[in-house]
């Protein structure tokens, strides 16, 4: 019996209040953002802007084409956002969540992720090639047709989500969890599979992969 990898991943340290402020207020305030919650609006980045927040809440903002490579977010929850085509490369999350959001074709490219929740999103054409993810969950979103190219994963798990067409090229999937999540086609490579837990159908399919005729009775 295949023994699944504990979950390690640790929450958002929030605030039990956070101050409200405005979304076209954040460059006011030099590029550090604290204790802070935002309700709505569009945040647009600004070129040669570097943005870093700590401890806040956003909820229902749209990000959607931002140019926010290199942000950092520490201790936040993003609800009900949409960052749709926005440029995060290089970009720090660390003990965050994002759910319930859009996240199609958000470019995380080189990005860091660590203890960070993304649950009920549409991640459809992410990309997330030469990323660094620690103890990071992807739960009930849908992600076909993403990139996870060359990605370092160290307690990475997906549940229950849509995979089809996932590039996982160059990328060790020793200890990741896909048996609850569903695909009919995925990109490896295939000396980086070994130790992957898969489901009974999915190691069928892999098999075929490798060369082999499986014998289904």
């Amino acid at each position: 019996m295949v023994k699944k990898a504990t979950d390690k991943r640790q929450k958002p340290k929030l605030s039990a209040e956070h101050e409200l402020m405005r979304i076209d207020d954040i460059w006011k305030s030099e590029g550090y953002v604290e204790r802070v919650r935002f309700e709505a609006g569009l945040l647009v980045g600004e070129e040669g802007g570097r943005l870093s927040f700590d401890d806040c809440l956003f909820k229902d903002v749209s990000f959607a084409g931002s140019d926010l490579k290199s942000a950092e977010f520490v201790d936040v929850r993003f609800d009900t956002c949409d960052f749709s085509n926005a440029n995060l490369q290089n970009a720090t999350f660390h003990r965050c969540e994002i759910v319930n959001s859009k996240l199609t074709g958000t470019d995380f490219a080189n990005s860091s992720m660590g203890h960070t929740l993304v649950s009920e999103c549409d991640g459809r054409y992410m990309n997330f090639s030469f990323s660094r993810m620690k103890e990071v969950e992807f739960s009930t979103c849908n992600l076909t047709d993403s990139e996870f190219y060359e990605c370092t994963f160290k307690g990475v798990r997906f549940k229950l989500c849509k995979m089809d067409n996932i590039n996982f090229m160059e990328t060790e999937l020793n200890g990741v969890d896909l048996s609850e999540s569903t695909y009919d086609r995925i990109e490896v490579t295939l000396p980086k599979i070994a130790g992957c837990i898969v489901s009974t159908d999915q190691a069928i399919g892999f098999a075929r992969v490798l060369g082999l005729s499986v014998k289904e009775e």
